[in-house]
């Protein structure tokens, strides 16, 4: 059966917008309540096409959430799209074009290296001290860092963004770990040798690869085959890879306490 509103019997209609994209009406997808709110809007549009979802759920005695899914159903990506068409204006689309970036993040995460995460608690069990290092952006992430894993363990956890601070914190039972997301903002090389000296293990994360990297930690985890735009200074580069891999190492950890 059609469903029948009060201006007439509406099945299926088309509507070309400015990209030439058909937008299909089809109200037999909607239920009772999506249907009345339709047949409410369709004619408060016409005479005001400048009604907010806000506005509009409040006529209609709904929340904006109903509105806007019942937009969604008909077939439209917005409710400005839904007054455009009811207004008998053009639909614009929007431009749904991602970011360089969330495509590159979209792929770390499609072909995230779960072994990496292993490798990181295999290191992590080993020692009862762990000192956690950062310059700017990527100290944000290790003091981040170090809020989870107090939760999850006994360990004594300490971070730092001095080197010299750093070398006073570790012994033979330390892992220190630093965090940055090209390794060329400075050299840790003087750092890596300090902690070693006193006998610590250190782990070097790196977001982006680099296969001329000489840095001498004696563990390096590259988490991408990628690198953001050369245009970014190190500080300007986002975290977000970090942030994802850090709450992997999470997700692993509280399944192995509560287990």
């Amino acid at each position: 059966m059609w469903k029948i509103f009060h201006f007439g019997i509406l099945s299926l209609q088309n509507k070309i917008g400015s990209e030439g994209k058909a937008i299909n009406i089809n109200v037999n997808k909607l239920n009772d309540l999506e249907l009345s709110i339709h047949n409410k809007l369709s004619e408060i549009i016409k005479e005001n096409d400048n009604l907010k979802i806000l506005e509009a759920a409040d006529y209609c005695q709904v929340s904006s959430s109903k509105v806007s899914k019942m937009v969604r159903k008909l077939g439209f990506e917005n409710f400005k799209q839904y007054k455009q068409y009811l207004s008998g204006e053009p639909i614009i689309h929007e431009d749904k074009t991602i970011s360089s970036e969330l495509e590159r993040l979209n792929h770390f995460i499609n072909h995230f290296d779960q072994t990496l995460v292993d490798e990181f608690i295999t290191l992590f069990n080993k020692y009862n001290r762990i000192v956690l290092f950062g310059l700017g952006p990527s100290f944000i992430c290790v003091e981040y860092f170090a809020y989870k894993l107090a939760l999850v363990s006994a360990k004594n956890i300490l971070v730092s963004q001095g080197e010299d601070h750093a070398q006073h914190l570790v012994d033979e039972d330390t892992l220190l770990i630093v965090f940055s997301v090209t390794g060329k903002f400075t050299s840790f090389e003087n750092l890596f040798e300090k902690v070693k000296a006193k006998g610590a293990e250190s782990l070097l994360i790196l977001e982006e690869y680099d296969n001329t990297s000489t840095l001498k930690a004696d563990h390096t985890f590259y988490l991408t085959q990628s690198a953001q735009s050369d245009k970014l200074l190190p500080y300007e580069k986002t975290r977000t890879i970090f942030f994802i891999f850090i709450e992997e190492i999470m997700a692993k950890l509280m399944s192995e306490r509560d287990s």
